[in-house]
């Protein structure tokens, strides 16, 4: 666990976020849920964000009181507490068109905080062992992704080397002793410039 009293305050957040990350009220953890499955809603196999946790990873990423929230999603913790609180319960208890009004009202007249918002909603919901598993069960190109491919790599999605094929492939190299110079003609406009380079510094 990181001691953020005596992280230097020029500091990274650390591997996976903060430590401790803030907590949020009950409420507070509702209204972003709420908006969370707004900006990405579940379906087709994949789970709504407030069913895969968001809150904890967002949580450890949104910079403590006392940091400057420098780094990615450049979003401090009075800040983010104060717009959960400004939604409230009447975000949480509306309806989902409600909700989809109020959020576009927040990027029409709040851009700068609606797409740091969304941006970390969308990294967290992504990370999500139960996102990716959905990724790969439901979507073509997404059979071979993972969160942290090594030290397997994507060996289990990438087709076996043809070696019939390989057998047939002859190369062809020169050693390093038939090398021959090329003579390069004298008015191509790279020569020119490079030999007046060179002039001009035996001057």
């Amino acid at each position: 666990m990181t001691d953020l009293s005596v992280t230097p305050r020029n500091a990274k957040p650390p591997l996976g976020g903060w430590l401790p990350e803030i907590r949020l009220t009950d409420v507070q953890a509702a209204v972003l849920n709420a908006a969370a499955d707004e900006l990405v809603p579940g379906g087709d196999g994949f789970p709504a964000p407030s069913e895969v946790d968001v809150i904890s990873f967002i949580a450890r990423y949104v910079a403590p009181s006392g940091w400057e929230p420098k780094w990615f999603p450049f979003l401090g913790e009075a800040d983010v507490r104060a717009r959960l609180d400004a939604l409230g319960s009447e975000f949480v208890d509306a309806s989902p068109a409600r909700r989809v009004t109020v959020l576009e009202g927040l990027a029409r007249d709040e851009a700068e905080f609606f797409t740091r918002l969304r941006d970390v909603v969308y990294h967290a919901y992504y990370s999500r062992p139960e996102v990716i598993r959905a990724m790969n069960i439901h979507l073509a190109a997404g059979r071979d992704y993972r969160n942290t491919p090594q030290p397997y790599g994507y060996s289990d999605v990438m087709d076996d080397w043809d070696d019939e094929l390989l057998s047939r492939v002859r190369g062809t190299y020169i050693r390093t002793e038939d090398v021959r110079r090329v003579e390069i003609p004298a008015d191509l406009p790279m020569c020119s410039a490079r030999e007046a380079a060179r002039k001009a510094g035996e001057s």
